[in-house]
């Protein structure tokens, strides 16, 4: 399963467990699915270690553990992760800061009916003799990381995922999403890959003002036999009718011209575009100009109705 699977960011996870033997086998066999765990053995320990690093983007409870350093083993409450669980939410509220949790115990069926609307959980018995199982629960913090970081994206920029979830498809959605990941590789390969993203949604959203705007079929374009592509034959129409402001018609303009000298044909090595510089703060501006085409064409939409 692991294998299929593209290779993911790392996540940092806090896991409260005072089995320190078992604890560290967890982490060994996490590293295998991208988790790096830290271990704190007493709830106390865990809270504080939270409150003062905000690296951690997740939590594994123990089903059972000591809420403090000075607890004698043994004596262990099960309401030990009701209240870990409300102290979790206090903290959320405090530093405005989520934090998905699972529980991982070997008091599964105890605790089971309690939790079974408050937290996913995982069987200790299990985890400890089924790789799958384990598997599981790292893919279900990757998950819940995953949608709350696309969740906050979405919360920055309204009006953007407004049209994009009106007009594009669902793969167009997950470009747009990766493109506004705050965690902006600089590598080459990196960015010439989000230029070709930016270049395909660029194309989209196009597509979508001459559906909804111009009430013409995008294919219709690009048909001479003298004229240039569709894309660029649809961007020349909406600058030489003067459909777009000019920073909308000159940045269509730009991003499709740069993609194409960067990506789509190669320049010759005698060629000034050859190994064309390309950076993070290209890339950057790009988005930026993608999220204000968007935001035209979502007012065009407006105003051709109205």
């Amino acid at each position: 399963m692991t294998k299929n699977k593209k290779r993911r960011r790392p996540i940092n996870v806090l896991m409260i467990d005072d089995d320190e033997g078992l604890s560290a086998s967890i982490k060994n066999r996490a590293r295998r699915h991208n988790v790096i765990i830290t271990n704190a053995t007493n709830f106390k320990d865990g809270f504080r270690e939270l409150e003062n690093n905000t690296k951690y983007q997740a939590v594994i409870l123990d089903g059972k553990a000591p809420m403090s350093p000075e607890q004698p083993k043994g004596t262990e409450a099960e309401n030990f992760v009701h209240e870990a669980i409300l102290k979790l939410r206090e903290l959320e509220l405090l530093h405005e800061r989520t934090l998905p949790f699972c529980v991982h115990t070997a008091w599964y069926v105890q605790l089971e009916p309690s939790l079974r609307n408050r937290a996913k959980i995982f069987d200790k018995k299990k985890t400890a003799v089924d790789d799958n199982m384990m598997e599981a629960m790292f893919e279900h913090l990757h998950q819940a990381i995953g949608k709350l970081e696309e969740t906050k994206i979405k919360q920055q920029h309204p009006e953007v995922f407004e049209f994009a979830e009106q007009y594009l498809d669902d793969e167009d959605n997950a470009f747009l999403i990766s493109l506004l990941s705050p965690k902006l590789s600089s590598k080459r390969e990196d960015l010439m890959n989000r230029l070709g993203f930016i270049r395909r949604l660029e194309e989209s959203i196009l597509n979508v003002y001459c559906k909804e705007c111009l009430k013409m079929d995008p294919m219709l374009f690009g048909q001479g036999k003298d004229t240039p592509g569709r894309g660029k034959d649809l961007i020349d129409h909406i600058k030489v009718k003067k459909l777009a402001p000019l920073h909308i018609s000159f940045m269509t303009y730009v991003i499709y011209s740069t993609q194409s000298i960067a990506i789509n044909h190669k320049a010759p090595e005698s060629s000034e575009y050859y190994n064309y510089p390309i950076t993070i703060y290209t890339v950057q501006t790009f988005i930026n100009a993608l999220l204000d085409i968007i935001l035209w064409v979502r007012t065009s939409i407006d105003e051709a109705v109205s």
